[in-house]
């Protein structure tokens, strides 16, 4: 139940899915929420401070994700997809698995790029390890913009062709990444 299956999810890499999912809507929404206040509005600081703490939550969610992908091997795609299904799936799937670190990344990239740390909710500061420069504080701030909504995008496409799966192929896609096991099947 914890683990993979041949033919599905365990817990584990259902957790990782939907929380980095979840992560990444909220972070898109806060991060266009925020921009669009001024200087002298209440949530100002705090939003930014918000933002760049969850995505720092993000980030370690992503490089977890990705650690723990060696120990529990993803299941095979489902038999009845099409070739080009296939390739899509394969396709989808490593540009999201790049965009769930790269966009993180740029953004500690922004957020540290003059020296300062990053307030972790007030517990502890990661601290900035790259030296100051203003060309690739302003080439992260490109990326980061461009990567998070071309992100949001890819997962769009990437849940409607789940829901595609689901509702019109009626197979198990959908199904796989949502419960440990699959109720037609116990065991795997």
């Amino acid at each position: 139940m914890w683990k993979n299956g041949r033919n599905r999810y365990g817990l584990v890499s259902i957790s990782f899915h939907w929380a980095l999912a979840l992560t990444f809507v909220g972070l898109v929404g806060l991060g266009v929420w925020m921009v669009g206040l001024s200087y002298y509005d209440p949530w100002y600081n705090d939003s930014l401070a918000l933002h760049k703490a969850i995505g720092i939550v993000a980030l370690a969610l992503a490089l977890a994700k990705i650690g723990w992908r060696p120990a529990d091997p993803k299941p095979a795609l489902a038999a009845d997809l099409k070739r080009h299904e296939r390739a899509g799936a394969t396709a989808m799937h490593w540009l999201l698995n790049a965009l769930i670190v790269l966009v993180p990344a740029t953004g500690y990239v922004i957020s540290t790029s003059e020296g300062a740390g990053i307030d972790m909710f007030g517990l502890f500061e990661v601290p900035a390890v790259l030296g100051t420069s203003e060309g690739l504080r302003d080439l992260a701030i490109d990326l980061h913009y461009y990567l998070a909504y071309s992100g949001i995008a890819l997962a769009a496409v990437h849940a409607g062709a789940a829901l595609k799966h689901h509702f019109i192929d009626r197979n198990s896609t959908l199904r796989r990444m949502l419960l440990p096991r699959s109720p037609e099947r116990r065991k795997d």
